[in-house]
C-alpha cells in the first residue's frame, strides 16, 4: 500500500495496545487493525515484539501483508530505539540490537515507515550535538537499506530536550531520511516556543504526535509522559493554535494519535481506538484541519 496521505490519521502502538510500559500487548496485529479500521484510522503503530508474538501464533509475513491489506490499514511507524547516541558501547551494542529486530519488523511489512528513536542521555549529562549529529548519521544511513525514515523524538528530560536542538542534531546530520518527530506531549512539557517550530523547514517535520494532558505534573515527568496522557481535547493542552501553526507553516505529515494512559490501556479495544478517532478529529476539526476517515 501507498504511505499515508496528510489527512489520515494513525493509530499509535500505545493508544490500541491495551499493555502498559513493559508489558506485551494482548491484542494481536490482526485485531488492532480491524478495530482502528472500523474507528477511521488509516494507519497503526506497532513494536518488535508485535512480529515475534505474531510468528509464534503462526502468522507468517505473508499473512501480515495480507491482514493489512484486507484491513485497508498501513503500519506508519514502529517503535523505538534509544541508546545509539551515547558513549558507553555496551548501551550502543543494545540500541544496535534493537535496530535489528525493528529492520527485521520493517522487512516483514515491505512498506516505508518511520523508525521513531530518541536520545538517552539525561538533559544534565554533557552532550556534543556534533557527535550526536554523527551517530544519528550512521543511524539514518543503515536504516536507508530498509526503507525507513528516522524520526527524532525530543524529550525534555533528556539531552535532545527540545524542538531547536532536535532539529540542529538533523541539520547537521544532513541525511534525506532524517528528521525531527514532534510529540506535543513533550512540547508543552517542554519548551513550547512556537519560534522553534517555525525555524525547521517543514518537510523535515516527518511525524507528529498528537495527545492531551493536564496542565500540572503528576510525579516525574517520565511517569506523567507514561501513565497520565489524556486523548486530545480532554486536558489542557492548546492544541488547536499548534496545529494551525502547523498547518501555517506546511508540514504534511499525517497527525498519530499516541495517548500512554493506565486510562486507555483499561478500555475494550474497539472503544480504545474509536474514542481516540474521535476526540482527535474534533481537535484537528476545529482548528481547521481535514481529516479523512478512512474506512
Amino acid at each position: 500500500m501507498p504511505p499515508l496521505p496528510p489527512d489520515a490519521l494513525i493509530a499509535s502502538y500505545w493508544t490500541i495496545c491495551g499493555a502498559g510500559p513493559g508489558l506485551s500487548s494482548p491484542r494481536t496485529i490482526a485485531e488492532r487493525a480491524a478495530a482502528s479500521a472500523k474507528a477511521g484510522f488509516g494507519g497503526i503503530g506497532l513494536k518488535y515484539e508485535d512480529l515475534e508474538m505474531a510468528h509464534q501464533g503462526g502468522v507468517s509475513d505473508a499473512d501480515l501483508s495480507r491482514i493489512l491489506a484486507e484491513n485497508g490499514i498501513v503500519v506508519a511507524e514502529i517503535e523505538f530505539v534509544s541508546g545509539w547516541s551515547s558513549d558507553e558501547a555496551a548501551v550502543r551494542e543494545r540500541a544496535r540490537r534493537s535496530e535489528e529486530d525493528l529492520y527485521r519488523l520493517a522487512e516483514a511489512l515491505q512498506t516505508p515507515c518511520n523508525l521513531n528513536v530518541g536520545c538517552s542521555e539525561p538533559s544534565g549529562e554533557p552532550v556534543t550535538l556534533e557527535r550526536m549529529a554523527e551517530r544519528f548519521s550512521a543511524l539514518c544511513d543503515r536504516a536507508a537499506g530498509h526503507g525507513l525514515t528516522i524520526s527524532l523524538e525530543f524529550m525534555p528530560w533528556t539531552g535532545i530536550p527540545d524542538a531547536s536542538t532536535a532539529w540542529e542534531d538533523v541539520r547537521l546530520a544532513d541525511r534525506p531520511n532524517g528528521g525531527v518527530l514532534l510529540d506535543v506531549w513533550h512540547y508543552f512539557r517542554g519548551a513550547a516556543d512556537p519560534s522553534q517550530i517555525r525555524a525547521i523547514p517543514p518537510e523535515r517535520i516527518v511525524g507528529l504526535q498528537i495527545n492531551d494532558a493536564r496542565s500540572q505534573v503528576v510525579g516525574t515527568l517520565r511517569d506523567d509522559t507514561l501513565h497520565r496522557r489524556k486523548l486530545p481535547g480532554k486536558g489542557d493542552f492548546d492544541l488547536v493554535p499548534l496545529v494551525r501553526l502547523l498547518d501555517e507553516i506546511g508540514v504534511d505529515a499525517p497527525y498519530a494519535v499516541e495517548v500512554i494512559s493506565d486510562d486507555q490501556f483499561a478500555l475494550p479495544l474497539d472503544e480504545a481506538a474509536a474514542g481516540a478517532f474521535e476526540a482527535t478529529h474534533s481537535v484537528l476539526e476545529q482548528a481547521g484541519h481535514v481529516v479523512r476517515r478512512l474506512v
